[in-house]
C-alpha cells in the first residue's frame, strides 16, 4: 500500500465530516405544511343520493319497497320497516329536511278503490311513524295513488312488486 493513502484517506473523511457539520448547521426546520382550506360540505343532492334518494321532477325521491314495509294486504309497518324508517327520519333531520311528501302506490290486483285506499293508508302508516321520529305531523303530505302510477308492468310478479311501495319525496325547496 502507498504510505500517502492512508493520509490522504483521512483527508477526505475529515473533509467530509467539516463539510456535513457545517450544512448542518445550517440546516432549518422543514416549513410547516400550508394551510389547507376546510373542505366543503358535501351538498345536500350527494348525501341524499348517499341514503338512495334520486333526484327527479318532484324532488329527491325514495321508493320503499312495499314487501319492506308491509304484509299482502296491510297497512301495517312490519318491524324491519320500523327499523329502516328510524333510521331515515334521524338521517333527513340530520340534513336539516323538514318536510316529506309520502305517496302510497299498489299493482293492479283488486280494485281501483280498494288499492287507493290501501295506498293512502300505508301512505298514512309511513307518515305516523316518522312524525313520532322527529318530523312535525302537519310537515308530512300523504297520498295514496292506488295502481295509477306504476314503475313497471303489472303483467309479471316482479313487475307488480316493483309498483307495491312507498315513494319518500324530499321536494325541492
Amino acid at each position: 500500500m502507498n504510505r500517502y493513502a492512508f493520509p490522504v484517506v483521512l483527508y477526505r473523511y475529515i473533509c467530509v465530516a467539516l463539510v456535513a457539520a457545517t450544512l448542518g448547521g445550517c440546516a432549518s426546520a422543514p416549513p410547516a405544511p400550508a394551510p389547507t382550506a376546510p373542505t366543503p360540505p358535501t351538498p345536500r343532492s350527494e348525501r341524499l343520493a348517499a341514503l338512495g334518494f334520486e333526484k327527479t321532477e318532484e324532488g329527491y325521491v325514495l321508493n320503499l319497497p312495499g314487501p319492506l314495509l308491509f304484509d299482502s294486504g296491510s297497512d301495517t309497518l312490519s318491524d324491519g320497516a320500523k327499523g329502516v324508517l328510524s333510521k331515515l327520519a334521524v338521517d333527513l333531520i340530520a340534513l336539516d329536511i323538514r318536510k316529506l311528501r309520502l305517496f302510497g302506490h299498489t299493482d293492479n290486483v283488486g280494485s281501483a278503490d280498494f288499492n287507493r285506499s290501501l295506498s293512502s293508508r300505508r301512505a298514512d302508516a309511513v307518515a305516523r311513524f316518522i312524525a313520532a321520529n322527529g318530523f312535525l305531523d302537519a310537515s308530512l303530505e300523504r297520498r295514496g295513488f292506488g295502481f295509477d302510477r306504476p314503475l313497471a308492468g303489472n303483467d309479471t310478479p316482479e313487475g307488480r312488486a316493483k309498483n307495491r311501495r312507498v315513494a319518500v319525496i324530499v321536494p325541492f325547496e
